[in-house]
């Protein structure tokens, strides 16, 4: 083994290294990138800050899915005489454990047996979380 690394620095004027630098540089590369993507903390991994409107007299619905993925109640299921569907989508700016703003992102959607029940939960969501705005809204299902 002497002998091969004596004709290696013999060779090439320098002694072997245990790695080449391009391995090296890889490893080091993958490292960071696991670690940078798995440090941050997610804002939509924990409750800080206010919560998004709670429906009042309203329940979470779906409109509109595949047969094959379960949803839960629709305006054909609900009990009232007339349903209305509120969607709210938007963000908020929150500051992570390390410091960087990243966005909260709300997408609800809520059936309502009133509009002014519908329009009043919409409001309550728009002032949490408006910047950046998304799509909101209040539609008559029946």
């Amino acid at each position: 083994m002497a002998a091969s690394q004596e004709a290696w620095e013999a060779k090439s004027g320098r002694p072997p290294a245990a790695l080449p630098p391009i391995v090296l540089a890889s490893c080091c590369l993958s490292f960071g990138l696991a670690w940078g993507l798995s440090s941050p903390v997610r804002a939509a991994d924990y409750a800080a800050g206010p919560a998004l409107a709670a429906p009042e007299g309203g329940v979470a619905c779906s409109i509109g899915q595949p047969f094959w993925i379960p949803s839960g109640p629709t305006a054909e299921t609900l009990p009232w005489p007339s349903v209305y569907y509120g969607h709210f989508s938007g963000g908020r700016p929150y500051v992570d454990a390390f410091g960087r703003t990243i966005v909260d992102w709300r997408d609800e959607h809520v059936c309502f047996p009133t509009s002014a029940q519908c329009r009043a939960w919409v409001k309550a969501s728009y002032r949490t979380y408006h910047q950046p705005e998304g799509y909101r809204g209040c539609l008559l299902l029946r």
